[in-house]
């Protein structure tokens, strides 16, 4: 007997205006400026589909190997510019947020659920990221 299928229902980000979407990015880069874990290796942030993505620079370990090829330019000569984490916003107040975490196989998955700040002090406490 084949399984039975199961509907799931899977929320989509929120559409923001242009003056809201400048509202979170304000908040998150004030709390990275603050954080020191967060803002050491931060390059960027960027809002696009509903989402604040972080990204950090990460330096390769084979650099000294001339045949090396790079599919993202290099930065500096030595660093990748990476994704280090996600937030998913699902209402304007930004009290319904998910904090993300991408996996090497470029799967996302959730880790934390909570308000854009909690989801934040998550990010920054978590081994994760």
């Amino acid at each position: 007997m084949p399984a039975r299928k199961v509907w799931t229902y899977i929320p989509r980000p929120i559409k923001l205006r242009p003056e809201e979407k400048g509202t979170f990015l304000k908040e998150a880069k004030e709390f990275i400026a603050k954080s020191q874990k967060i803002a050491k290796g931060f390059r960027k942030i960027k809002f696009h589909g509903g989402r604040i993505y972080i990204y950090h620079l990460y330096e390769y370990s084979l650099w000294n190997d001339p045949n090396v090829k790079f599919i993202k330019p290099l930065i500096d000569g030595r660093y990748i510019e990476v994704i280090f984490a996600r937030i998913t916003i699902y209402d304007k107040k930004g009290l319904k947020c998910t904090a993300d975490w991408q996996r090497h196989n470029e799967q996302w998955i959730t880790l934390s659920e909570g308000t854009l700040n909690e989801c934040l002090q998550f990010i920054e406490a978590d081994d994760r990221f």
